[in-house]
């Protein structure tokens, strides 16, 4: 299934900046205090990528939406 949107969901938790989404999909997360969604990104292109970063995110505040 096509991911259609990805967002870091501050109200579940906060972004400890551990850079792991970033190292799974490093054109898709870029982590600086913490972590943003590159905008304009083709997530079809990193759909694999993504799904590895949303599992393996210790705090899981990365959610994703499908078409």
């Amino acid at each position: 299934m096509a991911i259609d949107k990805v967002w870091r969901d501050d109200d579940i938790n906060t972004c400890v900046a551990c850079k792991i989404c970033q190292s799974f999909a490093p054109r898709v997360f870029k982590v600086f205090d913490k972590m943003i969604v590159m905008p304009g990104v083709d997530y079809d292109k990193y759909e694999n990528e993504i799904r590895e970063a949303v599992e393996s995110c210790p705090t899981g505040i990365i959610k994703i939406e499908h078409k």
